[in-house]
């Protein structure tokens, strides 16, 4: 038998790599999540610093602080969040915003005595809106007992030199304060690490800016709190489509 020589199979190998890299691009190609989102947070809630829904199932027990002036758990927050990069399929997201504002009721577990109102920002496409309606269904996997979506314009601003965060909605109704929390080295923020945020893959640990304000009201609910929790943050979380959203 013949002897193949080594210059002839140079050739042959070419191919086969040539074959493994298309292969690996292929895989990559199909492997590309749906939706890939970083997004930033101006976030208040009624719970004392520091949030107790991170470590437990249940809100914190509120005593008269309800319209009954009776015990009650629950956690009203405002979640105002604005897409710093990111795509759902071929809709891009950057600069999207968007404002939820929740109840988590007594127990998020179940859903029990919860509610949420999604607020769009008026520039928000209705692509835009329906891909963040997917992403932030998954990224917050509550029950909702309530939901409700409105449009309204509001701002969104950090200012890292005076340490204030504020979020304000035009008409007046919903308004997030937070000021900034001064640690021991005043060069440093108070910053928790190694905490998930719901759904979210990684974030970029959430800084203490304490909420001197926040509140809302809208669809029949109505809150006002001072000197409460509240955080900045921002995360990173994408997936796989599972609505109709953005074809």
């Amino acid at each position: 038998m013949r002897r193949i020589s080594r210059l002839a199979l140079i050739p042959v190998f070419a191919l086969a790599i040539g074959l493994v890299f298309l292969s690996s691009s292929a895989q990559e190609k199909t492997g590309k999540p749906d939706f890939d989102m970083t997004a930033s947070y101006i976030e208040a809630c009624s719970c004392d610093m520091f949030c107790p829904c991170y470590f437990n199932t249940h809100s914190t027990n509120h005593m008269d602080m309800g319209e009954h002036h009776a015990e009650e758990h629950f956690c009203r927050a405002n979640l105002v969040l604005k897409v710093d990069k990111g795509y759902y399929k071929d809709v891009k997201l950057d600069g999207a915003k968007v404002w939820l504002a929740t109840d988590l009721g007594s127990d998020w577990s179940t859903g029990k005595d919860s509610w949420m109102v999604a607020n769009f920002d008026p520039s928000d496409t209705k692509e835009q809106q329906a891909a963040l309606a997917d992403i932030l269904g998954q990224l917050y996997p509550i029950p909702w007992q309530k939901k409700a979506v409105n449009s309204g314009a509001f701002s969104w601003d950090v200012n890292t030199q005076t340490g204030v965060a504020h979020a304000k909605m035009n008409d007046g109704k919903g308004e997030v304060i937070l000021e900034r929390v001064a640690g021991d080295n005043p060069g440093h923020e108070v910053v928790m690490r190694n905490l998930k945020y719901w759904g979210a893959q990684s974030n970029d640990g959430f800084r203490m800016w304490k909420s001197k304000h926040e509140a809302f009201e809208g669809d029949g609910h109505k809150f006002s709190y001072d000197g409460t929790n509240g955080f900045l943050i921002t995360i990173h979380f994408s997936g796989n489509a599972k609505a109709a959203a953005a074809d």
